[in-house]
């Protein structure tokens, strides 16, 4: 279910530099602590495709520092499209619609969600809200973000590596997101 209340309250958390809201449905649940770091490096960031997203937006950005969804070139990101998800931004940020879900993303996790909105996660609310949080914080701070969480045993791949970030129509405006998520290592069950 999803709770804007509670969305909102961590994405003020989050804007700050905070985390203890986002990580406490995680830890309730007995998994890890998720992490967020705003504006990595490239080098600090795991997996081959997270520096090369990071490193293709950084080299696109405008003398404002922003990236236009229009300067998004599919055939640049070659290296990376199959983890290449691409949101759009709905009513000023209550919720996004994938308008691309990438295909390795989508074979990996088992299911497609082009055209449907993060709200709407067949992997339940932990993951919406998680993300929702997240994309709502990036309205308020534009800029790139890191994240890694883990999901409960249950789902196909239940860590994942994320890069996200901004993209800004000609008004400033950031009207979609660009992530790159790449799927981790399975995380073993605690011991009983």
């Amino acid at each position: 279910m999803i709770d804007l209340t509670v969305i909102d309250a961590m994405r003020d958390e989050l804007v700050a530099g905070g985390q203890s809201r986002l990580t406490a449905p995680f830890l309730a649940l007995g998994l890890r602590s998720p992490v967020v770091r705003w504006n990595p490096a490239p080098d600090d960031l795991p997996t081959e495709q997270l520096p090369f997203m990071l490193r293709h937006w950084q080299a696109l950005r405008d003398r404002h520092g922003s990236v236009r969804p229009e300067h998004i070139d599919p055939f640049e990101l070659r290296p990376v499209l199959g983890y290449v998800l691409l949101l759009d931004v709905l009513d000023d940020g209550t919720d996004y619609r994938y308008r691309l879900y990438g295909s390795e993303v989508a074979r990996i996790a088992g299911f497609d969600m082009t055209g449907k909105r993060t709200s709407q996660m067949v992997t339940g609310s932990l993951a919406s809200n998680f993300y929702l949080a997240i994309y709502r914080a990036m309205l308020l701070r534009p800029e790139p973000v890191y994240s890694w969480h883990e999901m409960p045993m249950e789902i196909t791949i239940n860590n994942w590596d994320r890069i996200v970030l901004p993209l800004r129509d000609g008004e400033g405006r950031i009207t979609r997101i660009i992530t790159c998520n790449v799927p981790g290592m399975p995380v073993p069950a605690p011991p009983c």
